[in-house]
Order: structure tokens, then sequence, then C-alpha cells
């Protein structure tokens, strides 16, 4: 009879229990395999030393792996780490660590949810690569592991880390979903990852320490927020529906006063708040008339809101907004009791900002630019 192939790495703890079993062996080796893959970040099964060769045999052919292998990796002057992942069948996808110097131990990693991605932003490079798949829950979570097990490798440590289970989930603070794709287009996936992650067997990471960033797929906003207790971004980035729809698609299906209308019922927790991101295009959205529209639409919602001056690159038409621009525009929400922060900018250098994780394509698009200039 053909074994069942599973996933190891994207099985929940109850599945991985059910493969065991099917093993012949004691459900009280379910803990141990959990902890091999999320919590020792390890995925060869032949390196389960406390397991027999027979249960390691029976645990290769049950086992569908889909590992992350590191195909490149650029560091920038401020010691953000961007990763260049390959998958088993040679696709890539972009994972980049951001650590945070001010504060250590308050490191971040942006991880991606798909092979490119769907949604056609104007601005964004990986939009520019179309939809090539989905990525599973293990290679979502795999990109956290891949990086861990670098930075140990090359030594990378932080001052406060403790020498306690949680060593390596403090290395990496915070995760963000604003890598490549759009993650709730591949929901099922998604949730499972952070499920995965905040499993208190494996990684035990906070909900609070994760943040999902969507362009506004309203019909899966609410389901979020009810599945988990993670943070939410919206990317909002223009104030009238004519302009949003330009620079974003989805706004014809979900135009701004539905996806409001969506944020304004939901299921918030006392202290929790909608991070609206707002991608600043130079002479697009960037006038004090847009701030001005953008303060009612805001004004009753529990939010706060980023600012991210765009970053120019050859994929996109558009140009990197005036500083004074960026300022006055902050300064006329402050003034209007709007909760606004301006995103600082990490690995300029190595194109890591927001919209620009674009694999191979955009660095090619690069060296073709610099050719030229």
């Amino acid at each position: 009879m053909e074994t069942t192939k599973y996933d190891l790495l994207a099985c929940d703890y109850q599945e991985l229990e059910q493969v065991i079993l099917n093993c012949g062996e004691k459900s009280f080796r379910t803990s141990q395999l959990f902890g091999f893959f999320h919590r020792q970040h390890k995925r060869e099964i032949h390196q389960l030393s406390n397991f027999s060769k027979g249960l390691q045999e029976k645990l290769k052919t049950a086992d569908q792996d889909t590992g992350l292998s590191i195909d490149h990796v650029k560091e920038s002057t401020d010691g953000t780490r961007k990763y260049r992942l390959r998958t088993l069948e040679g696709q890539f996808i972009e994972s980049v660590f951001i650590p945070n110097a001010s504060r250590p131990g308050r490191n971040t990693i942006c991880i991606s949810s798909q092979v490119g991605c769907a949604m056609g932003c104007t601005f964004c490079a990986t939009s520019k690569m179309g939809l090539k798949r989905n990525l599973s829950a293990a290679e979502i979570v795999g990109q956290i592991y891949t990086v861990l097990s670098d930075l140990k490798q090359i030594g990378w440590k932080n001052s406060e880390i403790d020498h306690d289970p949680s060593e390596s989930a403090r290395i990496i603070h915070n995760i963000v979903y604003m890598g490549m794709g759009e993650p709730l287009h591949n929901y099922p996936n998604v949730v499972k990852s952070i499920k995965l992650l905040c499993d208190e067997r494996g990684q035990g990471y906070s909900p609070r320490r994760i943040t999902v960033s969507t362009c506004g797929l309203v019909s899966k906003i609410a389901d979020l927020l009810n599945d988990t207790d993670v943070h939410i971004a919206i990317s909002l980035n223009a104030t009238n529906n004519k302009t949003r729809a330009e620079i974003m698609p989805v706004n014809k299906k979900w135009p701004i006063e539905e996806l409001l209308a969506t944020c304004k019922n939901l299921p918030m927790a006392p202290r929790r708040r909608i991070t609206f991101e707002y991608v600043l295009l130079g002479g697009v959205n960037d006038s004090l008339n847009e701030a001005r529209e953008l303060v009612p639409l805001v004004a009753n919602i529990k939010c706060k809101v980023n600012l991210i001056p765009f970053n120019a690159h050859p994929l996109s038409p558009f140009s990197k907004p005036k500083s004074e621009d960026v300022k006055a525009f902050q300064e006329f929400l402050i003034q209007h009791h709007v909760s606004v922060f301006v995103r600082g900018t990490r690995g300029d250098d190595i194109n890591v900002a927001c919209g620009m994780l674009g694999a191979k394509k955009l660095d090619s698009a690069i060296e073709a630019a610099a050719k030229i200039h």
C-alpha cells in the first residue's frame, strides 16, 4: 500500500501526532518531532538521533519535504540582511532580517507568502513578476528557521538574549508578513503558519509580535482577526477611488468606502489598532490636499497611519516624494489628531525597502539601468 505523504514541517501538532501513530509509535514522540522542527529548526530526519533508524526511515518515507535553501545574501551597511531563497523546484522568494541597533532584542524579519503576486500594485516590484504560486505553510515558517540558522552560523547574537528555550525566538522578535505576495490571497497557509509559529511547544511567538499586511482583500480581513490575534496593516495609499484604483487594482473590487466600513467594524481588542500604510508617491498622493482628505477617512477608526516615502526603482514609474512634502503631510495629520509615523527606510543600498522585493527580476532591472547610466 502506498504511504501517505505529508509535508511534516507544515503539520500542526495534532497532524504530526497522527503521523507518529501511523508509524506505530507512542504519541509522546510527537513533542520530540514537533520540537525538532519548530524549536531546533532542523529538517533532516537523519538528525533525529533519539529516534530509532526504523522510525527515521518511516518518517523519511512519509515526508514530502518542501525545504528552502539560501541562494544569495546581501548585507546592508546598516546590518539589514536580504535573503534570496530557492524553493525545491527552483523558484525564488525573498526574506529580510532587520536588526534593531537602538533596541537590542527587538529585531524584525519580513517574510513572503507567495512567489510573486497577483495584485498588480503599480509601485511594487513584486507585482511585475505576476503570481507564480502560493507558498506552503512550511515554506512560510521555513523562511524564519532558515534565516535563524544562518544568523547562528555567522555568530550573530543579541546582548539581551537569555539562555532559555525561547532564545532563538528572541533573535527575531517581530515577524511581518510584508514580503513578496498578498498574505490574504494565500489565507489558509498564512493562518496555519501563524498558528505553527505561536504554538508554545515550538517557537511560542506571541501573536502580538506578528503583523500581517494586506492591500485590502476585504472578504478576508475580518476572518484574519477572528482566526488569529495578530496585528493587521492595510495598504491605503490614496484618499479617493480614482487614484487608488490607478495604483492599486484591488480598489476596483473593494473601493475605499467598503474597505473603511469593514475596518470600523473589525473585532479589535481594547488596546489594538489597525495600521494604515500610506506609500507617498512623489506628485501623486503626497500633497496637503490628500492629507486633508485622509483625516475624515480615518477619524472614527482605531488606527495609526504609517507614512512610507516611496523608494524609486526601475520597475515602477513613480518617484520619491520630497522630504519637505513628507514632513508637511505628517505635520498636518498630527495637527488634526491622527496618530502618524514616518517609517524609516532600512537597507536602501540592497533594495529591501517597501515595494522593492522582486527577487532576480528587480536585481536584473537595476543592473541594466546602471549600465545605461
